[in-house]
């Protein structure tokens, strides 16, 4: 018997297996941390692309940087303050500079949120304004995507004469990739934006995890950049232990595609056959059941048809914002929807909220084995609501499990869900 501890939010869980039924477990392959504003510096001097800010900064213009919120674990108060210091050497001073926190749809930071992400020096230094998607008044309409989306970009975003992102590289499960042009859109997009990119494109079986030429939600986020002037990107690879291991300045496509190597020797897996089981956490995204989706839908790679995905997440804030809360009832309460079922309805104007209803879709195309969530008992009622199993620990879930698919049933083990990367694994 062996004893395996994951991740579980800010702490850890446990449970015992035997040593025949391990697979493999996929722990990262950590580097080690580097210190974020020195590294994020000396990313400034050597774009990956020879477009930096050397190269662009004209002394006394605006800048906005726009960087992601606290669903992401970027350490974005030494990044931006190194993006910071650079500006004003460049004759950019911190007046001139604002930090637009690209929430897309995501609820805004609370002051302890925005302290703990971005420090108390750069709360000093310069505003830190979240970006509203709702409101019509902060965003600006400015045509439409080859693809039919139409674009609303935040005012503040529009009229800089400069930007840069700033993002962590991960697998996205229909973006391909987050940073990079994500961070733009959705980051700091309208509503109706979002809803088109991640409902109408998204909904493609294309539109998947690591795809990028040929993903219509990751070419459509690139079209966006378009529609801006001077864009350039900080995007940062990280450990297991969200330590900063490299980053990358450039273009926002270059600097994320300079990154993938790294990110996918740290984070990228083979399984060499599925399993029948899958036990995973949720960490380091797990604010809210549409955050775990990130780990969900992509175990679902791992795990043989007919198998389980055990997905372990203290998921504190439950089903998140109200709207969330409305779209999961209307679209999982009953009988669960075929998913051809479910684009139908999205595309007929079911739901208001199209573009969360796209990883509803994600997690319904992606459903060829059982889950069962392990979370706090506060959240059952919802699950149960919801169609999902519940259980209060991963030691329950095994037993249940073991029970109905033998004692000779293999399991994977994924330590950190949403930040490893399932390449294709044999029957």
């Amino acid at each position: 018997m062996r004893s395996i501890t994951i991740p579980y939010g800010e702490s850890v869980i446990s449970f015992d297996i035997e040593d025949s039924r391990i697979i493999d477990i996929l722990r990262p392959h950590d580097l080690v941390g580097v210190n974020p504003y020195a590294t994020t510096l000396n990313a400034l001097h050597e774009p990956v692309d020879g477009l930096g800010l050397r190269s662009i900064v004209k002394r006394n213009r605006s800048a906005v940087i726009i960087a992601d919120d606290y669903t992401r674990p970027t350490p974005a108060g030494p990044i931006c303050l190194a993006i910071l210091d650079e500006l004003n050497s460049l004759g950019v001073s911190d007046s001139s500079v604002t930090v637009i926190v690209a929430a897309g749809l995501h609820r805004a930071m609370d002051e302890r949120e925005l302290k703990e992400k971005f420090g108390d020096e750069l709360l000093r230094r310069v505003p830190i304004i979240p970006h509203n998607a709702w409101d019509d008044d902060q965003n600006q309409h400015l045509g439409q995507t080859s693809r039919g989306t139409p674009m609303w970009i935040n005012k503040r975003v529009v009229h800089a004469d400069l930007r840069i992102t700033v993002g962590t590289i991960m697998g996205h499960f229909t973006a391909g990739y987050g940073s990079g042009p994500k961070t733009i859109l959705p980051g700091v997009s309208g509503y109706r934006t979002i809803y088109f990119n991640h409902a109408v494109l998204s909904s493609t079986r294309s539109a998947t995890i690591g795809a990028t030429n040929g993903n219509p939600c990751w070419e459509d986020m690139v079209d966006a950049l378009q529609f801006l002037g001077p864009t350039l990107a900080v995007n940062v690879v990280l450990n297991s232990k969200n330590e900063l291991v490299a980053a990358f300045h450039g273009s926002p496509v270059a600097a994320q595609k300079s990154g993938l190597d790294l990110y996918h020797s740290i984070y990228a897996f083979k399984a060499e056959s599925k399993a029948d089981i899958v036990i995973a956490s949720t960490n380091p995204e797990y604010a809210y059941l549409d955050q775990c989706l990130k780990t969900i839908v992509p175990m679902s790679m791992f795990v043989k048809r007919g198998g389980i995905r055990i997905i372990a997440s203290p998921c504190r804030e439950h089903l998140g914002p109200q709207f969330l809360r409305e779209l999961y009832y209307d679209s999982l309460s009953g009988e669960w929807p075929a998913p051809e079922d479910y684009q139908n309805m999205m595309h007929a104007g079911k739901f208001k909220d199209i573009g969360d209803a796209a990883g509803i879709l994600k997690f319904l195309q992606s459903n060829n084995s059982e889950l069962i969530f392990v979370s706090d008992q506060s959240f059952k009622e919802d699950l149960t609501n919801l169609g999902i199993r519940h259980s209060s620990s991963i030691q329950d879930a095994l037993a249940e499990v073991t029970h109905k698919l033998g004692s000779e049933s293999k399991a994977l083990i994924v330590p950190y869900g949403p930040i490893t990367f399932p390449l294709n694994a044999e029957n």
